[in-house]
């Protein structure tokens, strides 16, 4: 299998973070526009409208776990560790991402803890992988 497929999944996970940042403008546009806040009140601990705050919090969680995913990535793509296996876990790790985003900013509490253990579990399974390669 070429290598560089495995760096699809990564360039999904970063348009999902692209997505985070616009969603964040978005959301401190609309509280500015709506006269919520004025457009100085955003500097890191300050209170701000509770759409625009899940959005940041949400944002800043996309430099976690998925850190991890990118580094692990990096990692089988630099050993030649690709296989569908690898393919397959790597773009579940998207998929849960997305339905975390989803459920962060707007649906139930349970989906997003669930997503999130999901979405773990593969990064798990996937730094297991290159353990496994490199023994």
């Amino acid at each position: 299998m070429l290598k560089t497929v495995i760096l699809w999944p990564a360039i999904a996970q970063f348009a999902l973070i692209a997505f985070c940042y616009l969603w964040l403008g978005i959301t401190r546009r609309n509280a500015v526009g709506s006269g919520a806040v004025a457009s100085t009140d955003f500097p890191p601990g300050v209170a701000e409208p509770a759409a625009s705050a899940a959005a940041r919090r949400h944002l800043a969680n996309q430099f976690e776990l998925p850190l991890l995913f990118f580094v692990v990535l990096g990692f089988l793509f630099g050993i030649d560790g690709v296989s569908v296996l690898e393919l397959t876990l790597a773009w579940l790790f998207v998929a849960s991402r997305v339905v975390h985003t989803v459920a962060s900013l707007r649906g139930p509490l349970a989906l997003r803890h669930v997503s999130f253990f999901f979405g773990f579990l593969l990064v798990c399974l996937l730094w297991l992988d290159l353990a496994v390669r490199i023994l």
